[in-house]
């Protein structure tokens, strides 16, 4: 079969099939329109071509469960969204790193610095303790501010079970941070 000839709606139909050649076809044919956009988006010191290579493992790896109309808008919106989300998760990322540094730089007492470091600890101890698939959507969500919806898309994963992951971790974290949250209110106004 030549999948040179086929339509974008027909190749669609083979890879939900798991049909290797067809994904192929899609690749040679939107790979380059995609990495011309990603490097003219991405400052010069992030990989274009790691972008567009990650927007189609996730194609491959969700083919059976995509309802595509337009493959062409589909893979172009996919590569918006995980371009914005690159710039979010660093907006995020600078944000934190900013507020860490003014918090450092305000006089603290030594009770407070070490209660702060615990409390990071215990945080993160208690996160790689949680199952790696609860692990990862709290991450995104709370430490990446992605919705339910958006880590459902990225994840190919029902909004439900991605909920019930939040809930799970949150569920898990809760009863461990009541303590420190009491030690904050009582160092805080004093």
């Amino acid at each position: 079969m030549d999948y040179k000839t086929l339509p974008d709606t027909a190749l669609l139909i083979y890879l939900k099939k798991g049909d290797e050649s067809a994904f192929q076809e899609i690749y040679t044919r939107h790979w380059r329109k995609l990495f011309t956009i990603a490097r003219n988006k991405l400052p010069s010191t992030d990989s274009p071509e790691d972008m567009v290579q990650d927007l189609f493992v996730r194609l491959w790896e969700q083919r059976e469960n995509l309802l595509i109309e337009n493959l062409g808008a589909y893979l172009h919106t996919s590569l918006k969204n995980a371009i914005i989300n690159l710039f979010r998760a660093r907006l995020i990322r600078e944000k934190y790193v900013e507020h860490a540094q003014n918090f450092s730089s305000n006089e603290q007492t030594t009770e407070e610095q070490i209660a702060l470091n615990d409390l990071m600890a215990t945080v993160e101890n208690q996160l790689n303790d949680l199952p790696e698939k609860t692990r990862q959507i709290f991450r995104l969500n709370r430490l990446e501010y992605k919705s339910a919806k958006e880590i459902s898309a990225q994840l190919g994963i029902p909004e439900r079970t991605v909920e019930y992951h939040i809930n799970l971790a949150l569920k898990l974290l809760r009863p461990l941070l009541q303590d420190y949250f009491v030690l904050a209110v009582v160092l805080y106004y004093c």
